[in-house]
């Protein structure tokens, strides 16, 4: 029996401005599971990022739990991706951060465009 998605996913896109390879695409609805929201910052299509947000999203519907610093693997097939507790309009998130095609996060200096800018603060207030 599949669970439905109560939550919603707000996509917000910086264009035109210093980062037009950057979202800000987070969810709202994590709190009735007493969860950070989750946000992804990578312009990837639009179905992409919703994929990815919703599949943490059911994940903590599942019943896991979340943490800054965690791995999570089972998302993609080849690579776990990162989570990192960021401010986002003034509450605390849960920022999923992508590793690039040769699997390197952004604080490896051989790390590729845009990959390597998802650490940005451009979203914290």
């Amino acid at each position: 029996m599949g669970k439905n998605v109560d939550w919603i996913i707000h996509y917000i896109l910086d264009d035109p401005g210093p980062y037009p390879y950057l979202c800000n695409a987070h969810t709202h609805g994590m709190e009735k599971y007493r969860h950070p929201d989750f946000q992804m910052v990578l312009d990837l299509p639009q179905e992409h990022i919703c994929y990815l947000l919703n599949a943490m999203g059911m994940r903590v519907q599942s019943g896991e739990t979340f943490h800054d610093g965690d791995m999570v693997f089972g998302i993609y097939e080849d690579c776990s991706i990162r989570l990192k507790k960021v401010r986002e309009t003034g509450r605390d998130v849960l920022r999923l951060i992508i590793p690039d095609k040769h699997n390197r996060f952004p604080e490896d200096e051989n790390c590729i465009e845009p990959y390597r800018h998802q650490e940005l603060e451009m979203f914290e207030n």
